[in-house]
């Protein structure tokens, strides 16, 4: 039985040979359609023409997106390149190769050969079954925790929280990289006063696209608040949220957890996956990042309003976590509580609402705080940069300890 691939190859010398020696009769390799552009594979890897797509590294506009939405589809992966060229190798190796072919001019037979058996060897093994996330599974391969701030819609102070968490664990010591992936409605930078001169998160996903990210590079990106405390700042304007892709975003929080202790990630509130219902190929995803957050998270901490319509969705919204099968552990936030919405013991009430809807166990309350808040805003800085010990901050640090423990007592 023939193999079917795909082909998309770049302007190497040996790109004719190659394809001739594959479309020889006795080499029973049917190319089911050479491809003329990413977008052209992305298609036919959507339509499931083939078991196997061979690529050329100098295949133009070619990244870690567009072979990892090929893998989804299904389809095994190999990739060709000059002789000689290692960072090509290390580089399709990472973006999820199955077999990387070193192409010697002087050797082309050999070569060519070699690709006919590896295409044969792979397509009997039927279509891959890639999990979405296997480009850079980094929680594996590095020490550093992941904190992700969720919540549902409605402002229920995501940005405050995530902020407030990266500063505390700053200052207890850890070295904390802050990411805005908020594709929404990003307000970080705008927050802490940072200037929006488009270098962020945008700019950290260009790269790791082509992979060019490397330790300098995601240094240069990053905005310093003090010692200890690292940000990333957002895409900038809403409509740059094609530039995050998921494996761009995988790359991203592997830089981000191999330099930290701890990366806090501030994410939108939308938990809708449905651009399969409005394009007919594998189309880009705004939530990416949101999913991309969650799954690596260790620690999830899920905000909602302390009034009776945050709260209604805060229990729509643990929901939806728990349909997604996550694994990390979830913190309960309620937010801005006061006496004036929920009576005179509104912490309890909130406790009750949690348990009682959501089957919550343990919820941190973190009370309505405008002085400490607004000073804050005002200034663009951090509640201890203010030199605060606000009831808000306060509620903030027990938050941080908490998570702390229990991610001890799950190591221990």
């Amino acid at each position: 039985m023939s193999a079917r691939v795909l082909v998309l190859l770049g302007s190497s010398p040996w790109e004719g040979s190659v394809v001739a020696g594959l479309t020889h009769p006795a080499s029973r390799v049917e190319i089911a359609r050479r491809c003329v552009d990413t977008a052209d594979l992305l298609a036919a890897s959507a339509a499931g023409l083939a078991q196997v797509a061979v690529v050329g590294a100098d295949a133009p506009r070619l990244d870690s997106d567009v072979l990892a939405r090929v893998q989804e589809s299904g389809l095994r992966l190999i990739a060709l390149i000059n002789h000689g060229d290692e960072r090509a190798r290390e580089l399709l190796t990472a973006w999820g190769a199955q077999a990387v072919v070193e192409i010697d001019p002087k050797e082309l037979g050999k070569e060519v050969g070699e690709l006919v058996s590896l295409v044969h060897q792979l397509s009997n093994h039927g279509r891959a079954s890639v999990k979405s996330e296997d480009q850079a599974d980094v929680s594996a391969s590095h020490v550093g925790r992941v904190i992700c701030v969720w919540g549902p819609a409605g402002a229920p102070g995501r940005t405050t929280v995530s902020i407030g968490i990266a500063d505390e664990c700053a200052n207890s010591g850890l070295q904390t990289i802050l990411i805005d992936a908020d594709t929404w409605a990003p307000s970080i930078s705008l927050v802490l006063g940072l200037a929006d001169d488009g270098v962020g998160l945008a700019s950290a996903c260009r790269r790791a696209l082509t992979g060019a990210l490397d330790v300098r590079s995601f240094q240069s990106l990053l905005r310093p608040i003090n010692d200890r405390l690292m940000v990333l700042t957002g895409i900038g304007r809403a409509d740059r949220w094609t530039e995050v892709r998921r494996s761009a975003f995988l790359t991203v929080l592997q830089r981000a957890r191999a330099q930290a202790d701890v990366v806090v990630i501030d994410c939108a509130a939308p938990l809708e996956s449905d651009e399969e219902m409005l394009f007919d190929t594998s189309a880009p995803r705004r939530n990416a990042a949101t999913f991309v957050a969650l799954e690596q998270a260790t620690d999830i901490v899920a905000v909602g309003s302390a009034d009776p319509i945050g709260l209604v969705r805060l229990v729509h919204g643990l929901g939806e976590l728990n349909d997604l099968e996550l694994d990390g552990a979830v913190h309960v936030v309620a937010n801005r509580v006061r006496e004036s919405m929920l009576g005179r013991h509104p912490n309890d009430s909130v406790a009750d609402v949690l348990s009682r809807h959501a089957h919550v166990d343990q919820v941190f309350c973190i009370p309505q705080d405008s002085q400490a808040m607004d000073h804050a805003l005002r200034e663009g800085c951090t509640l201890s940069e203010i030199g605060t010990n606000s009831p808000a901050r306060v509620a903030i640090t027990a938050l941080v300890d908490a998570i702390t423990e229990q991610v001890m007592s799950r190591s221990a």
